[in-house]
């Protein structure tokens, strides 16, 4: 089985992520360096590969930016986990050695560039980067455009939590303490706005649909005492609401009700344009991202790094 989840998201308040909450506890990170076009995706995917060949369950991370590319890895029977550490989600081990360690790609591509491609690289990164900035200025219109949907009758929220918790009640408190993880299940990307329901359903077969932030922090509150695991998913657009309440061990799901139920139709109209302009903008950063790794591709030493990968991936199953 292998779970999806986004660790990022492009948001109404620019780029939010939750890389500092992966892997789960106990598990030892690889953090991947090297630049675009380095191979830190195809090297995760190879190591996913080989665990699925063993029959292993896999925790996969894809990027947000653009969900073909795999930003990390986590295999939970073999302890360890894997990671792109480089920006826009920079990640350093707590301590070298005891919780993560460095793989360098890098060390792959032959520099330093070539004047020529230099200046390519540079213009291509700055042409990026203020696609970028477009596309979050038309997020954060787009979230605010939003700011009204949670005034919602204060009857209607109530109705729902107990009916949560009259559901939650039919289960036994547990007396272990809760490991609660953050992970997105959707995600605005270069192929427009994602949810990952085939996650959502291999871990949980009842989906409820709950209306308003407040009542998914409820059900989270109540899910505590129920479960040994909970996985909150914050919306990307507005990160500081919940979008779904994961609870695996009891396959129970609470989502956000469709935006048509939240939103005035007004509101969704204008909403959605922004929302859209900022769909067009990411994919123009996408595009623009594939040149600049296309500028890295001739240096890179593809034979030494499919050596490496190959000689990495069979030491795994030997230790």
């Amino acid at each position: 089985m292998d779970q999806t989840f986004f660790l990022a998201a492009n948001s109404g308040q620019g780029f939010t992520s939750l890389y500092d909450g992966f892997p789960s506890e106990g598990q030892f990170l690889h953090i991947i360096k090297g630049g675009p076009g380095t191979g830190k995706s195809g090297f995760m995917r190879r190591i996913r590969e080989a665990a699925q060949a063993q029959g292993l369950d896999t925790v996969s991370i894809l990027c947000s930016g653009d969900p073909d590319s795999l930003d990390g890895l986590s295999v939970p029977a073999l302890g360890q986990a894997w990671v792109d550490g480089t920006a826009p989600h920079v990640r350093e081990p707590r301590l070298f050695g005891a919780d993560a360690d460095y793989i360098n790609l890098g060390r792959f591509c032959r520099l330093p560039l070539n004047d020529a491609d230099r200046a390519k690289a540079l213009a291509l990164n700055r042409a990026y980067k203020e696609q970028y900035r477009r596309a979050y200025a038309q997020l954060e219109a787009a979230a605010a455009l939003e700011a009204g949907e949670e005034l919602q009758d204060a009857q209607i929220t109530q109705d729902q939590v107990r009916r949560v918790q009259r559901l939650l009640n039919a289960f036994p408190d547990r007396a272990e303490s809760c490991t609660v993880e953050k992970r997105f299940i959707s995600a605005i990307s270069c192929q427009g706005s994602l949810f990952l329901n085939e996650s959502v359903n291999l871990l949980c077969k009842q989906i409820y649909y709950l209306r308003g932030s407040a009542v998914l922090e409820q059900a989270a509150i109540l899910a505590r005492r129920k479960c040994g695991r909970v996985i909150l998913c914050p919306r990307p657009l507005r990160p500081g609401q919940l979008e779904a309440v994961l609870l695996p061990e009891l396959s129970i799901a609470f989502l956000r009700a469709p935006a048509a139920l939240m939103v005035p139709a007004g509101e969704r109209l204008l909403s959605g344009k922004a929302l859209s302009a900022a769909l067009d903008d990411l994919r123009a950063a996408k595009t623009l991202h594939d040149k600049l790794e296309a500028v890295y591709r001739p240096y890179m030493d593809f034979d030494a790094l499919t050596a490496f990968t190959k000689d990495y991936v069979e030491k795994l199953w030997l230790g």
